[in-house]
């Protein structure tokens, strides 16, 4: 028997072929189906066989393509589901005579297509089955009921125009969601790209930020490190020249005691002179005799002369210089005794230690001067002029 082929767009997504008759066993009704999900896999999906308003069974695996047996004489009815999707039926009558029956069937296949459910589209006609499958004497095998398919093929036309619409919209609109995303990931991945070379720019310049402030309190630190170690060594200079200034101030006391001392041993008393009745004349103090050779002068404290300053000493045994007209000095008994005050001042100086005495009378004063150098030079003035060290304790140092 030559392939029969259905001249009908049944639903466009049922597609239905017979071919040449087989030899049939026993009593049964062979259809070789195949699911197809658009959009979608089978997985899921499943086929619920009816026979005679009961449930038979449910078939969920293996789908993609499947073969059941059909009791002859009955009526199936097979609803293809899957969440989501619009359900589809397929009706069969296994009604046939019982001559033909008993030369078999040609096994009956065919093609289920399932789409999207949408909420908008009226799909109420897939309450019924899209197909009826029955007995055709004039083939003497099972076919298409024609008059059936075309009492519902208007309504599966334009349900079926709808849903391509849908799909057309849902496949652009899938396709702008696609594109919209692809973008979305370009763009966060530029912003992405961007604050990372933000974030090592920034890295970078804290970096460098906290380079130079680490140099920079390096830099205080070792400044102020130096400032105190120049203050301390300035304190410790200080100190050590006030401590030498007042030990030198101390050791020249001593001596000056010490040579006091000795001079006050060494001192010999003066000879009475005779004085005569008649009321005693107030005689100045003869002028100190002045050496030019052994004078000394500290340099830089009287201007008025140029002759270097120069250390000496007197040996107090020697006998007392004589006037410049042969005659002899008076001594202390020729002299009117008088009333002499006297004030002594210590300066200490970094470098120096000074000795000032004052002795005044009624009728004349006198400066002296011991100026002590750190060095050891020491050097006496009389008025501001360099005098021995024997005129210097002779009369400074002299007691009332």
């Amino acid at each position: 028997m030559p392939i029969k082929r259905f001249p009908s767009r049944l639903l466009l997504l049922l597609t239905i072929l017979s071919f040449g008759a087989v030899a049939a066993f026993g009593q049964t009704f062979t259809i070789n189906g195949r699911l197809k999900i658009e959009g979608g896999g089978v997985d899921g999906a499943k086929v619920v066989v009816w026979k005679d308003g009961k449930k038979e069974r449910t078939v969920s695996s293996g789908l993609s393509r499947f073969s059941l047996d059909l009791d002859i004489n009955a009526n199936y009815v097979l609803s293809f589901e899957k969440d989501g999707f619009v359900a589809k039926k397929l009706a069969f009558d296994t009604h046939a005579p019982a001559e033909a029956a008993a030369n078999g069937f040609t096994p009956f296949e065919y093609a289920v297509s399932l789409f999207k459910q949408y909420d908008d589209v009226n799909v109420v006609v897939f309450n019924q089955p899209v197909g009826m499958i029955r007995y055709e004497p004039t083939a003497d095998d099972f076919d298409y009921d024609t008059d059936y398919t075309k009492s519902i093929q208007s309504q599966l036309e334009q349900i079926q125009q709808q849903v391509a619409v849908k799909q057309e919209e849902e496949a652009a609109t899938n396709a702008a969601e696609a594109k919209a995303a692809a973008n979305a990931e370009r763009e966060k991945a530029k912003a992405e790209a961007e604050a990372a070379k933000q974030a090592a720019v920034a890295a970078k310049e804290k970096e460098r930020l906290e380079k130079e402030q680490a140099e920079a309190a390096r830099k205080a630190a070792d400044e102020k490190a130096k400032a105190e170690a120049m203050a301390a060594k300035s304190e410790a200079e200080r100190q050590k020249a006030a401590a030498d200034a007042a030990a030198l101030a101390e050791l020249q006391r001593k001596k000056n005691e010490a040579l006091a001392q000795e001079e006050e041993r060494n001192k010999k008393p003066a000879p009475v002179a005779k004085v005569e009745e008649e009321k005693p004349q107030k005689v100045a103090p003869p002028p100190p005799v002045r050496n030019e050779a052994t004078a000394g002068l500290n340099e830089g404290q009287d201007s008025r002369r140029a002759i270097t300053a120069t250390e000496m000493s007197e040996d107090p045994r020697r006998a007392p210089a004589s006037a410049a007209n042969g005659e002899e000095s008076p001594t202390a008994a020729d002299v009117p005794e008088r009333k002499v005050n006297r004030k002594e001042e210590l300066i200490v100086e970094p470098n120096q230690v000074i000795t000032v005495i004052h002795l005044w009378t009624d009728a004349q004063k006198a400066e002296y001067k011991k100026i002590v150098h750190k060095y050891g030079a020491v050097f006496y003035f009389k008025n501001g002029q360099a005098c021995s060290p024997l005129l210097y304790q002779q009369e400074a140092l002299a007691t009332n």
